[in-house]
């Protein structure tokens, strides 16, 4: 009974965590039609990344300008049937659809009929993609594993180490060796399921009965996809931005009901420096001019994709009167009432909120709103509140 209310938790938590990145059709970046088709017999054990090498692109227009020269490239020059990669994916935090799920690519020689083949729209062998596209990646092979076209054991690799090439450039190299379930010797895959399957024989023979053999290895392998699912993104804490003390600290009950989306209405920032000289600045304010104890928020975010930590999950906020002490307060830093922040931050925010329920900071069953929908004013800027008023669980 307590397996499987285990595995009902889990199912029901990595069913929240794992969207799928915004993927553009073929359809609606102009693609061609293919010549041929050859099925893929997924799932696949293999995610396979590149990079295209040309130019970067920042738009959806400019992103797929530049997949509709890689299509023509693949099909005029190399004489092939389609573009040869899966899907590709921008620096406007978009993915493009390329060969799709279901047909098998021509990224990898030897390795098209077992594994995806992911790209990068741009040349990485210097610089890394932003944190956009990172993010859309990372979030497009979790897709992956819930579609059911990727392996739960899946193996990631870069294209060098499959083929003899540079591809996908060192710089991002060096990032997606870090990655999860990275190999750069995927071959030994196999054995490692062997190795697995006899071990889970072996518990089967020392007496599990194969009901709760079968929830058990469901419940192993839940908790595995929501580790990697549910990872929180990258916070910047109160030291590393130079924090003042606060003058007091009041405790927040937690789990909270609801989160509040607020934005500084102050200007942008891009990098770790310039964000953290803003945090600076609006704790300044709030403890100097408003004799707040600290700075309002629990946390707020950079459009540089970074969280950067207030007064944190534990202790209650000032940023929506009467609601602070059933709330956890996020706040996008920059003014957004023309103009909705960039990926890199609606992706980290989004990342902060299922953190927030991961640890247990946030109900399950939390309610999202603006600070506009709890106090009087124009908070978080329409743009944005157009932006969050489409999100999951989101209540006026």
């Amino acid at each position: 009974m307590l397996l499987l209310t285990r595995v009902v938790l889990l199912s029901a938590l990595c069913a929240a965590a794992l969207g799928c990145p915004r993927i553009i059709s073929r359809r609606q970046w102009g693609a061609r039609p293919p010549r041929n088709r050859v099925p893929l017999r997924t799932p696949v054990p293999y995610v396979i990344i590149h990079h295209t090498a040309g130019n970067r692109c920042t738009s959806q227009a400019s992103c797929s300008q530049q997949v509709r020269g890689i299509q023509n490239y693949h099909m005029d020059t190399r004489r092939w049937p389609d573009i040869g990669y899966n899907f590709l994916i921008g620096e406007d935090g978009r993915v493009y659809e390329g060969r799709g799920w279901s047909s098998v690519g021509a990224h990898a020689y030897g390795w098209n009929y077992k594994s995806l083949g992911f790209s990068f729209l741009g040349n990485f062998s210097s610089r890394v993609p932003n944190a956009a596209a990172l993010n859309a990646a990372k979030s497009l092979i979790q897709c992956a594993v819930s579609k059911g076209f990727l392996r739960r054991s899946y193996t990631l690799t870069g294209h060098r180490n499959v083929n003899p090439t540079s591809c996908p450039g060192n710089a991002l190299y060096r990032v997606i060796s870090r990655w999860p379930r990275f190999k750069a010797k995927p071959c030994g895959t196999e054995q490692g399921n062997e190795k697995e399957k006899k071990e889970k024989k072996g518990q089967h023979k020392a007496g599990l009965s194969e009901r709760k053999m079968l929830l058990l290895t469901r419940v192993v392998l839940l908790s595995a996809l929501c580790a990697a699912a549910l990872g929180c993104p990258r916070i910047i804490s109160r030291s590393q931005w130079r924090a003042r003390t606060p003058r007091s600290r009041d405790r927040l009950r937690t789990p909270v009901p609801y989160v509040i989306i607020h934005h500084t209405a102050g200007n942008r920032c891009y990098t770790q420096a310039s964000c953290s000289e803003q945090v600076r600045g609006i704790q300044n304010y709030h403890i100097n001019k408003r004799g707040w104890s600290d700075i309002g928020y629990n946390f707020l975010i950079g459009e540089d994709g970074r969280v950067y930590e207030g007064r944190g999950w534990s202790t209650m906020g000032a940023h929506a009167k009467n609601w602070n002490s059933k709330s956890l307060g996020f706040s996008f830093l920059g003014t957004f009432t023309n103009g909705v922040p960039n990926a890199a931050a609606l992706n980290a925010a989004r990342s902060l909120i299922q953190c927030a329920i991961s640890k247990g900071f946030l109900s399950r069953s939390y309610t999202l709103k603006g600070h506009r929908n709890v106090s009087p004013t124009s908070c978080p800027g329409n743009d944005l509140y157009r932006v969050i008023s489409r999100w999951a669980r989101f209540k006026p």
